[in-house]
């Protein structure tokens, strides 16, 4: 019998009695994009959504949740957090920096307490999937909840 995985994430969705499904697609260790991974699992794509670890002109970082056959718009998110300009952090800084490697991050349990935004467009689902901390896991959860666990905050900051 496999053992029950309980990443960081699951632990601080726990401890604040936040309720959320662990999803388990049996492939550890190997990174899948959004995209392919709704393909293989055949999965509902505008419920999966990524995050993303963005660095400002300031050297903040703010992490975004947004669908994950989206692409994020800077512009839009520069102004929701209030910065001139951001890009994306850096692959070889996002271990070191969120505490999560491509593939497994998440808005949960990072290193630091980042401001967190989540596109708007996860109101209009009765859940959402992100990422649980390990590549091969997500998490269902109400986008409500995930607000709630993170201080989080809802703007429209994908590309139309």
């Amino acid at each position: 019998m496999k053992k029950e995985i309980k990443t960081n994430a699951m632990r601080a969705l726990d401890k604040l009695n936040i309720e959320y499904e662990h999803i388990d697609y049996g492939f550890e260790g190997e990174f899948k994009s959004t995209v392919d991974l709704t393909e293989e699992t055949h999965q509902d794509i505008s419920v999966v959504y990524k995050t993303l670890a963005t660095i400002s002109n300031t050297k903040d970082i703010y992490i975004f949740v947004i669908p994950g056959a989206e692409n994020i718009d800077f512009k839009k998110a520069s102004r929701c957090v209030g910065v001139k300009s951001l890009e994306m952090l850096p692959l070889k800084d996002l271990k070191s920096k969120v505490g999560y490697e491509r593939g497994a991050t998440t808005s949960l349990a990072m290193k630091k307490n980042y401001d967190v935004v989540i596109d708007e467009s996860s109101k209009e689902h009765d859940y959402i999937k992100v990422s649980a901390g390990k590549v091969g896991h997500s998490i269902k959860i109400k986008a409500e909840d995930l607000a709630k666990a993170n201080d989080a905050k809802f703007f429209d900051v994908i590309q139309k």
